[in-house]
Formats: structure tokens, C-alpha cells, sequence
């Protein structure tokens, strides 16, 4: 089997070594070269819902058109998956796929986890940390965090999620407390991991000069510019960035997985 495979970065080089290791024939992307029967597109797989991420020259439309026999994608919208089903091509988002997120967010996490020990002019143990969401990254974060003696404080809106970081050995608190005044006073580190806006501008400003906001997840403007010397830095895509190899290991290993549950046989010629 044929595999075209897109994506700028050095992690979809470890996925197409990693696709060809498993016995099917990968390629990158070349302008001009003819694609393959199996396409595997970025994470996202597009951001303007028109053309593939990375590639402004390649539109959906021309992918649908070409009619391959499968397509693997990140975040695929639902317009791109109708569109694909009613071409009668069959298609997977790798993002639905529970194994290759968590090895996503622990990528993410040990990458966030790096950034804070570098930026940080204290140990650890003298960086009281504020961690917003409580979800896989979150998790991941907090453990490592926790396992260096830091001081950590869980804002997360379920009640369970709270529970659970206090057991194992973090503070919680409530995202609404998010609004009170000094909320985020005493706190050096705050790592966002929540794709929405929960911090207010006011909140922002309660975070001491020389702390660290480190933004993992939500979009652009859904954190309000910090100011008062606060060092802003958003990471997004940090695994393909900071772990290419493991990055794309996880994510050959992924699309081979959706490829043999597409093609169990592996009898269509493709």
C-alpha cells in the first residue's frame, strides 16, 4: 500500500519511517508527484477549512477529487467527512483515537514540563504553580510537577477532577474562583491547558511580574495579554516541535492501526 503523507515538520518524517518499517510504502509530499491511494494529512488536518495545514497550495477539494481510497486526518471537520463519504472515500480522524491522544498529551506535558524548569529562575519547590484544566495534559503536568516537590494548584470545574488532584497530592480549586480578586496572587507559574478562555484580564494582572503564563491550548485571543512584566509564551503543537521521533513513532503506529482496520485483509490493491 501506497501512503502519501503531509505535514511540515520533522515528526511526519518519523511517521512515514515509521509506516514504511510496517511494511507499507510512504512518501512525503512532493508538488507535482501523484498521490498515493492512502493520504495521511496534519494535526489539524486544516486550519482555514479549505486548504491542508502547511500546504496553501493543496485545497480539500483537489484531495476529494483525487478520489484515494483512504484518508487519515487530525481534527477533521464534518463538512471534510461527509464530503469524503459521499465520494465514496473512506476516512479516519487519528484524533478519535484514545491511545494516540494520551501519548500526544504526555508528549505535550514532559515538552511543558521542560519549558517550566528552563524559564523559571527557582527550583521547583519555590515555583507555586497554577495549573487551568484538569484533563489528559493536565494530569500528565501536575504528576511530573508534583514528582519535583512543586507546589500545584488544579483549577478544574468538575468536582471529581478537583478530588482526584488533591489525592494525589495537588490543591484544587474551582475555575469560578478564577473571578475573585487575587485569585492567581502568589503564583509564579500559571499553565493554561484549556482550549476556552477562562482567565480574566483582571485575573491576569494579579499574576506577579517575572511569573510565567506558558498557554497550551486554546486560541489565539482566549488569553488576555498578562502585562506587568509577566512572560507570556504560547506552545502550541509541542510534541511534533520538541519530540519529533516519539511524536512520530506515535502517530505511524496510529495510522497503521486505522490502515489495518480499514483494509483487514490487506486484499484491495491500493
Amino acid at each position: 500500500m501506497k501512503i502519501t503523507v503531509f505535514g511540515t515538520d520533522q515528526r511526519f518524517e518519523y511517521a512515514a519511517r515509521t509506516l514504511t518499517g510496517c511494511g507499507f510504502s510512504a512518501a512525503r509530499y512532493a508538488p507535482g508527484a501523484p498521490l498515493a491511494p492512502l493520504l495521511l494529512l496534519p494535526l489539524p488536518a486544516s486550519r482555514d477549512g479549505a486548504t491542508v495545514t502547511g500546504f496553501p497550495d493543496v485545497s480539500l477539494a483537489d484531495l476529494l477529487a483525487a478520489k484515494p481510497a483512504l484518508i487519515l486526518g487530525g481534527n477533521l471537520s464534518g463538512a471534510f467527512i461527509s464530503g469524503a463519504r459521499r465520494a465514496g472515500i473512506a476516512v479516519r480522524d487519528y484524533m478519535n483515537v484514545e491511545e494516540f491522544v494520551l501519548k500526544n498529551a504526555c508528549l505535550t506535558a514532559q515538552a511543558a514540563l521542560g519549558i517550566l524548569l528552563s524559564d523559571s529562575p527557582a527550583a521547583p519547590r519555590e515555583n507555586p504553580t497554577a495549573i487551568l484544566g484538569f484533563g489528559r495534559i493536565g494530569k500528565f503536568l501536575c504528576r511530573g510537577l508534583l514528582s519535583l516537590g512543586c507546589p500545584v494548584t488544579v483549577f478544574a470545574r468538575d468536582p471529581k477532577e478537583r478530588t482526584m488532584a488533591t489525592l494525589i497530592g495537588a490543591r484544587s480549586a474551582d475555575t469560578v474562583s478564577l473571578a475573585e480578586p487575587g485569585a492567581l496572587r502568589g503564583f509564579r507559574t500559571l499553565v493554561n491547558t484549556v482550549p476556552a478562555r477562562l482567565l480574566s484580564k483582571e485575573a491576569a494582572a494579579d499574576l506577579p511580574a517575572g511569573s510565567l503564563l506558558l498557554e497550551l491550548a486554546s486560541g489565539d485571543g482566549n488569553l488576555p495579554a498578562p502585562g506587568n512584566g509577566v512572560i507570556y509564551r504560547r506552545e502550541n503543537g509541542l510534541p511534533g516541535r520538541t519530540f519529533p521521533e516519539s511524536a512520530g513513532i506515535a502517530l505511524g503506529e496510529t495510522a497503521r492501526d486505522l490502515i489495518r482496520e480499514v483494509f483487514p485483509d490487506g486484499a484491495r490493491k491500493t
